[in-house]
């Protein structure tokens, strides 16, 4: 595409030049105009006529702004509008699941309350760090559905890192119990992100710092499993060439640049989300296990085949030509 701005000055100082020199009275002093034209330097005019048409081009701009807004949200209402139809299920079953840990989280709360006030004091700092712990992570989670709704599956598993991170943190504090969980409350109005730790007795004092991944490799969590899910979930988060280059929203050899909208790459995130929200809720669930908190944790990991389900299926149908990801004879 031609620098329009760029042939626009051209032809600006050409009119200019042929008008001066109509005005010019002999060869002479067109010759020395010429001489003179050749030597100039129009740099700074350049500059200054970039400003101002600049200047120009936002004053237009805010007097459209209004209008060009609305037919932007139209278009993407239709966009959205054709994602929730395909993925209307699947999502369906992530909003089930965010309302089902939301009650179940609610319903825990009051039981928690009313238990004997010695019983409580037990466990009640680890108790606190993950009821805040799951309370991040809840809200998380929500933010990943509105994403996937939206359009956003490498944004969505960008947040999927986030709670997976989380479900770590809480894995680390209910293992260690009491002490480590006063230290990790205590610790919110410092500037030291995970000396908390230090508490577990886990860290030799001669470490000079700590890391989340030594965290997570003293935590009683299968990390090791979701080594490569971790790995993705970096590459989309950070500036990465591969997580620039290998979207989860274009499909394997699609040489497009996405910059919206697109239905491709959701059962990742969907499938993943599930899986994290239940495993950080069972952790809550259990500091004072009773039998409701037994029946709805067991709930929750049963409902995750439904998501997965879910999702696996709505892809295989909007993608016939991809790989199939269900096979109702395994399943």
């Amino acid at each position: 595409m031609a620098d329009k701005f760029g042939q626009f000055f051209k032809d600006t100082l050409k009119e200019i030049l042929v008008e001066h020199v109509k005005e010019l009275k002999n060869q002479s002093e067109i010759d020395k105009f010429y001489e003179k034209y050749e030597k100039a330097d129009f740099s700074g005019l350049y500059l200054e006529m970039i400003n101002d048409t600049s200047n120009q081009m936002v004053s237009d701009a805010k007097m459209i702004m209004h209008e060009n807004t609305l037919l932007f949200r139209g278009e993407e209402t239709e966009i959205i509008a054709r994602i929730e139809q395909k993925w209307s299920n699947a999502f369906a079953t992530s909003e089930t699941m965010y309302m089902m840990v939301l009650e179940s989280v609610k319903d825990y709360s009051d039981y928690v309350n009313k238990i004997d006030n010695k019983e409580r004091e037990k466990s009640i700092h680890k108790y606190t760090a993950l009821k805040y712990i799951h309370g991040r992570g809840l809200q998380q989670f929500l933010e990943i559905i509105t994403l996937m709704k939206n359009g956003f599956a490498d944004g969505a598993y960008s947040r999927w890192r986030s709670l997976y991170e989380l479900n770590i943190i809480a894995s680390f504090i209910s293992e260690y119990g009491e002490e480590v969980a006063e230290a990790y409350i205590s610790s919110h109005n410092t500037e030291d992100r995970y000396e908390w730790a230090r508490a577990c007795g886990e860290f030799s004092p001669k470490k000079r710092y700590i890391s989340f991944d030594d965290i997570r490799k003293k935590s009683n969590f299968p990390s090791e499993l979701w080594q490569q899910p971790y790995r993705i979930s970096n590459e989309v988060t950070h500036a990465s060439s591969q997580g620039t280059f290998n979207r989860l929203g274009l499909m394997d050899g699609e040489e497009k640049i996405s910059v919206g909208h697109t239905d491709y790459g959701l059962t990742i995130p969907g499938e993943h989300s599930a899986i994290t929200i239940a495993q950080l809720t069972g952790l809550l669930l259990m500091v004072y296990p009773s039998g409701d908190s037994i029946i709805a944790a067991k709930m929750l990991n049963k409902w995750i085949d439904v998501v997965r389900e879910q999702y696996f299926k709505t892809h295989d149908y909007i993608f016939p030509d991809e790989p199939k990801l269900w096979d109702n004879e395994i399943n």
